[in-house]
């Protein structure tokens, strides 16, 4: 399994198996697995009616991943893929050559009323894979969200998206960060519309990851 399908699969539904992988909540990935293969073969039969036109590649990728029905063997391919993809994207991390600082959005809908979930100078880790882009969402929105400002110093791993083709990544300036200990730098209220409040990070280490 190459880096490029496993990122490939990572940018659209499969960060939900691994990360449920990584957070060790079983169960989770199995509901999730069902809602990625349903998604693989939406995308193709939107290519065999015209509506969609995938690529070569984007098809042989979708049809490696794809199952008929769920029993154990469909299970453990399952998790054996996304052990590989996890394996894949953190071994090509590299230090970064500078201080940088991510931004994350969270959704409103989705998380809660989260400010309260955390404490200035605290430490909290992230079990997951983390998807962080170089500018900041910036878009009107009828749905209200949280920022995540994450400082990662200089050498710390991570891994640039944009080294990947266009139909690979989701979006330009996507930078991956790996589970992680951070510490708390701040937490206060936005004027951005609709955002609810901003939270900023340093990123502190690595964690081990154990799948």
């Amino acid at each position: 399994m190459t880096l490029e399908e496993s990122i490939f699969f990572y940018t659209r539904n499969d960060y939900l198996l691994i990360n449920n992988l990584l957070c060790n909540n079983i169960s989770e990935l199995r509901r999730f697995a069902d809602i990625v293969n349903t998604d693989s073969k939406g995308m193709l039969k939107e290519h065999s009616d015209g509506i969609n036109v995938l690529s070569d590649q984007m098809i042989r990728y979708y049809q490696s991943r794809i199952y008929e029905e769920w029993n154990e063997a469909t299970e453990s391919e399952i998790i054996e893929r996304a052990k590989n993809d996890v394996s894949n994207i953190l071994g090509a991390m590299g230090p970064t050559e500078k201080d940088t600082l991510l931004y994350r959005t969270v959704w409103h809908r989705r998380v809660g009323d989260i400010l309260n979930y955390y404490k200035d100078n605290e430490f909290i880790e992230f079990q997951n894979i983390s998807s962080t882009s170089v500018t900041p969402y910036e878009e009107d929105t009828s749905d209200s969200f949280y920022r995540f400002e994450i400082v990662v110093p200089k050498g710390s791993p991570v891994l640039e998206l944009d080294q990947f083709a266009p139909w690979i990544r989701n979006e330009d300036g996507e930078v991956l960060l790996p589970p992680m200990k951070c510490k708390v730098k701040s937490i206060r209220e936005s004027d951005i519309f609709n955002c609810k409040g901003i939270i900023q990070l340093k990123y502190i280490d690595q964690l081990e990851v154990r799948i």
